[in-house]
């Protein structure tokens, strides 16, 4: 598995030249607020030229020589990122790579987003002996460990080799009770701020890539420009979206809950964090939240592009597809911008929500040796730097980017990369998450009008005694 990083960009070339499919909680599947965006590189098989299907050779042969015994590892999802489908999806590189070195298949067991849980249980009890399913979404990690449906992967990889070092800090940031059930393949970039220039420039802002080249897109500034810019009465919007409190909320670089030293510790009575918390209370009663009662709880992006609104919350992929569509909510190339999630005014980094590229094994999984051979084949299909120039066109060619808006691109991917911040509460046991993600009790109160010190107070003592429950029952599994 030596050097397998001197191919990588030409195996991305490939990727890039047969084509790039969005799954987005699987195509026609509802997904809700919580589902992360994933970018699954696809492949047509069929029109892999002579040159390019030799890379893939070579690519293949860099990966860990191994006969396996069994070659179908079985995939239970809502969602198929893997084999073609009658869709219009072709089949990902990943696959394609774990079929040419080890004649690997991978078997879909499908559920639905609603039913997900309950039916992974179902298989599990049933015996049926499915491999892998999504871990990236983070709603069933924690939790699903001591439930007995995941179990850890150490013994299939080495995180010293050549591919699982790259991501051997990533997987520790969320190992418990020191063994590892995420297998973690990728940190992306999270949600971002976008804005429209002609408005900045209009209402004399300076253009908030300007402000982050100078160190200076902070909270501070962040505020003071909502501030200088809302007023109901002249249709003069401040910060919209559905994604705002979580981003927000890590920006300051502590969650409400993390994983240290393999058990759950609450955060809640962290400075830094009350820091946050503060400053989104202060957001809501300074008026500058987009008050979604004005419009039957529907968000607007297209005031943005009609300079009726300042700041959208949520994640690139809201540009990333047909112009013709984002451009009417958002605004011309030209004119439109984004940068990340401000930091915190007292702090020396961005700390910026990310998604998570994962998967966890299931409990009793037939192939668990197969699952960490295709992971490997799923790392080595990542981007690769050396490949910009034709993500670069494609980003032109299919969406209509500008070269600012793909600089910028990079530079909250490398960003995000050096601070990656998630939220493990969303995967909590259930009283856990109905009682940290609430709008009026927990983590999302502060930026819905209910000031941290008293919310915290009241979340305390509950949330004290949930976690030592979980920890409990962590330890009864040892």
């Amino acid at each position: 598995m030596k050097n397998i990083r001197k191919v990588l960009a030409a195996l991305t070339a490939i990727a890039m030249a047969s084509g790039l499919t969005a799954c987005a909680g699987g195509g026609d599947t509802a997904v809700t607020e919580e589902t992360t965006t994933q970018v699954t590189v696809a492949i047509n098989t069929e029109t892999l030229a002579a040159e390019d299907a030799a890379t893939m050779d070579d690519v293949a042969d860099m990966l860990r020589d191994e006969e396996l015994e069994n070659k179908t590892i079985k995939w239970f999802s809502f969602y198929d990122p893997y084999n073609a489908t009658t869709s219009g999806n072709t089949k990902a590189l990943s696959l394609e790579l774990f079929e040419r070195k080890y004649g690997g298949s991978i078997e879909y067991i499908p559920t639905t987003w609603a039913a997900r849980f309950s039916d992974l249980s179902t298989n599990i009890l049933g015996g049926t002996g499915i491999d892998f399913t999504p871990g990236g979404d983070l709603d069933a990690f924690p939790k699903g460990v001591p439930n007995g449906q995941f179990e850890a992967f150490d013994q299939y990889v080495d995180f010293e080799d050549d591919l699982w070092s790259t991501v051997k800090d990533l997987n520790d940031m969320f190992e418990l009770k020191g063994k590892h059930y995420l297998m973690c393949t990728e940190a992306a970039s999270g949600e971002v701020v976008i804005y429209n220039k002609k408005t900045m420039e209009e209402n004399g802002f300076e253009d908030p890539a300007e402000l982050l080249e100078k160190g200076e897109w902070n909270w501070t500034t962040f505020k003071n420009m909502l501030l200088d810019y809302v007023d109901v009465d002249a249709e003069r919007y401040g910060l919209d979206g559905w994604f705002n409190e979580k981003p927000l909320m890590l920006s300051g670089g502590v969650a409400p809950v993390i994983l240290k030293d393999g058990v759950l510790v609450s955060n809640i009575y962290d400075e830094q964090l009350e820091k946050t918390m503060d400053f989104m209370y202060d957001l809501n009663q300074s008026g500058l939240v987009l008050d979604k009662n004005l419009f039957s709880w529907n968000v607007h992006p297209e005031f943005i592009g009609e300079g009726k609104e300042l700041f959208y919350i949520c994640g690139m992929y809201a540009l990333q597809g047909a112009p013709e569509i984002w451009t009417i909510q958002f605004g011309q190339p030209d004119d439109v911008g984004f940068v990340p999630i401000p930091r915190g005014t007292d702090t020396d980094e961005y700390y910026l929500p990310a998604g998570l590229g994962a998967c966890m094994l299931c409990k009793g999984a037939q192939n668990p040796v197969g699952v960490a051979r295709f992971m490997e084949c799923v790392i080595a299909a990542s981007y690769d730097e050396n490949a910009r120039a034709i993500a670069d066109e494609k980003m032109r060619n299919d969406y209509g980017w500008t070269d600012d808006m793909i600089e910028m691109m990079y530079k909250v991917n490398e960003m995000t990369a050096e601070h990656p911040m998630y939220s493990i509460h969303t995967g909590c046991p259930s009283d856990m998450l109905e009682l940290l993600d609430s709008g009026e009790t927990g983590v999302r109160a502060a930026f819905y009008g209910h000031d941290w010190s008293s919310t915290r107070e009241a979340l305390a003592p509950a949330l004290d005694v949930l976690i030592d429950e979980f920890n409990a029952e962590l330890d009864s599994m040892e």
